[in-house]
């Protein structure tokens, strides 16, 4: 029983056999295993269990097992620093309880020590926006020399003959479309506290993503789930990874969802009044007589599926200029992955910025209905 017990600590933290079956084979069993694993506890076990298979062993290594004496080694020394340097998989296969648990949200934690410390949005400069992801944690800081830029998008502009998304087939029974909000407390005007950042739902996206969801559910009949989760309220720099819960979960639980959508809104340092009121008018437009916070959509080049992310929101591109000319502010294409890549239509949309009202952005918000309902009536098999 204690071999045994010794046998399976072995084989959890010695990644090199990996297919310890095949060891009773023959002599072939033995060319993978290395000088440095010659004297190792689990080939001991098996020296001196089966002596048929010992005998293989000498005549392929040309020298003497190793016996009594060398049973304890520097291999089975060397066992607690191996237990500690991956504890995880030693205790997946000892506990089966660990097995449900998502090591990414571990990665999550363990990595998170290299983000900055902000627990509190006040805590984090104007400005600063930090991203966190399943496997990508870094710091995106906004530059105030991003002002320079062309409001309509430098080096943002799609090819002419950029192809169309294909076509998708949609439940008719069950939600097709998934809303949620990875920086849910980003807040509009009047709210200036905590770095522009609210638990208050009438002055966060969060209202934004309802009027949304409304004009798609009322007018256009579509099946939409808004999560209304707060993934920042506890720690705005594992935002990411706590909506990757949420996308998981939801598309977990309805596979028929097809349209993923993250809806924020815009920040940037101010410097002074005048580059308030420059920045707030480059982000405002009047539409059918009305104020309207002008929407940007972001979409990242490092998912596998960019490609497919760039016709998608050239559609929407496309579909907004046609409805609404002067809505569309920019597209931006981010080193980054905003867990776009559970679906061809994913979509980080940012609907103006912290210098827009709440009733500015629900204006633009229902005109975005518009735009993605059509976009969607076309797309539909």
């Amino acid at each position: 029983m204690l071999l045994c017990c010794i046998l399976l600590i072995f084989l959890t933290v010695n990644k090199s056999i990996e297919e310890p079956a095949e060891v009773f084979s023959s002599q072939d069993a033995y060319k993978d295993i290395d000088k440095n694993n010659s004297d190792s506890l689990f080939i001991f076990i098996l020296n001196n269990s089966i002596p048929a298979l010992k005998a293989a062993y000498e005549g392929y290594r040309g020298e003497k097992a190793a016996g009594i004496d060398s049973f304890i080694s520097d291999t089975v020394a060397s066992i607690p620093a191996k237990l500690l340097e991956d504890p995880f998989t030693f205790l997946k296969l000892t506990y089966s309880g660990f097995g449900d648990i998502d090591e990414s949200l571990i990665a999550a934690q363990s990595m998170g020590k290299k983000l900055p410390e902000i627990k509190s949005f006040s805590d984090a400069p104007e400005g600063d926006i930090f991203f966190s992801e399943e496997d990508e944690y870094k710091a995106k800081e906004m530059q105030a020399g991003e002002d320079a830029k062309a409001i309509a998008g430098e080096n943002e502009e799609y090819d002419a003959d950029i192809q169309s998304p294909e076509k998708v087939e949609l439940s008719n029974k069950s939600p097709q479309i998934l809303i949620y909000h990875s920086h849910a407390t980003e807040s509009y005007m009047p709210n200036t506290a905590s770095n522009y950042h609210t638990l208050t739902e009438k002055y966060n996206v969060v209202s934004t993503g309802s009027t949304l969801a409304r004009v798609l559910q009322d007018k256009y009949k579509y099946k939409v789930i808004h999560d209304k989760t707060y993934h920042d309220k506890d720690s705005y720099a594992y935002s990411y990874a706590n909506s990757l819960m949420t996308i998981k979960k939801q598309t977990s639980k309805y596979n028929s969802i097809k349209f993923v959508w993250d809806i924020h809104r815009d920040a940037f340092t101010v410097k002074d009044d005048k580059h308030r009121a420059a920045r707030k008018n480059d982000y405002t437009a009047t539409i059918n007589g009305k104020k309207a916070a002008r929407i940007m959509l972001v979409i990242g080049k490092k998912n596998p599926n960019y490609k497919e992310l760039e016709k998608f929101s050239a559609y929407i591109k496309k579909k907004m200029d046609k409805l609404y000319p002067g809505l569309y502010l920019k597209t931006e294409r981010a080193n980054s992955k905003y867990n776009q890549y559970f679906s061809n239509y994913s979509m980080l949309i940012e609907i103006g910025c912290m210098l827009n009202t709440a009733e500015e952005a629900n204006y633009s918000a229902e005109l975005m209905g518009n735009v993605m309902g059509e976009v969607l009536m076309e797309l539909q098999e």
